[in-house]
């Protein structure tokens, strides 16, 4: 009914119209859709673009920036059982039984890039604290703030980010989602497993942002970034 309304006094004043000034409308019409869903595009937050593929040619530089301490990777935790239908590794809550398989890639991606120089927190809770072991061999510090970040979590892991050493934060999708908004990006929900990296140079108050890897895609993307190095 309202539609009608709205419509009909268009169409009628429409079929008034000379065919010039009808091209015109029209003209007009498609221009205001154009800028409509320009606007849309540029004001939409970028989102971090994946290091195994679109952003691969990151890798050598990130390799480099690894070994002068100057990274920062936000992992969220493995695989939650009380949202699958698979056994938890233990008791009621935490990971599921399954993602054990997933936690030894992140192992040995983490053992790949060497662990002399880099700090370890992890949120308390059960899933983060499983992931955290399985992955980093319980080297990791339980942070209250790694699970409260909604608001500070960017100033908070700024804070504890050492010169010369990597920091891994073993944290939760919505830390995941708080620190990429403060960055100025917005991000579909990273899946179990997935490191997002920033950098950080002793002499920059600033975060770059690198990008992800799925726990599946760090042997390929390791393998490509240090042929890159070599040339």
């Amino acid at each position: 009914m309202l539609q009608s309304l709205v419509l009909r006094p268009a169409r009628r004043l429409y079929s008034k119209l000379s065919a010039r000034l009808r091209r015109g409308a029209l003209a007009a019409c498609m221009v205001a859709s154009f800028a409509t869903a320009l606007g849309a595009f540029v004001m939409h937050p970028p989102e971090i673009e994946d290091l195994s593929e679109e952003r691969s040619n990151e890798l050598p530089s990130l390799l480099d920036q690894w070994e002068e301490g100057d990274v920062v990777v936000l992992l969220r935790h493995l695989e939650r059982c009380d949202k699958e239908d698979y056994p938890c590794l233990e008791g009621t809550e935490g990971i599921t039984s399954r993602s054990v398989s997933v936690g030894s890639l992140l192992a040995e991606g983490f053992g790949q890039l060497g662990l002399s120089k880099t700090d370890v927190y992890n949120s308390p809770l059960t899933r983060t604290a499983q992931t955290e072991e399985l992955v980093f061999n319980d080297l990791g510090i339980d942070e209250d703030w790694l699970y409260k970040c909604r608001e500070t979590m960017l100033e908070d892991a700024l804070e504890r980010k050492v010169p010369g050493k990597n920091m891994v934060l073993v944290t939760h999708s919505s830390c995941i989602s708080a620190f990429e908004q403060s960055l100025g990006y917005d991000t579909e929900t990273p899946e179990y497993g997935t490191a997002l990296f920033f950098t950080k140079s002793a002499d920059s108050k600033f975060l770059k942002v690198v990008g992800f890897l799925d726990a599946d895609d760090w042997k390929r993307a390791l393998e490509d970034g240090a042929r890159r190095q070599r040339g």
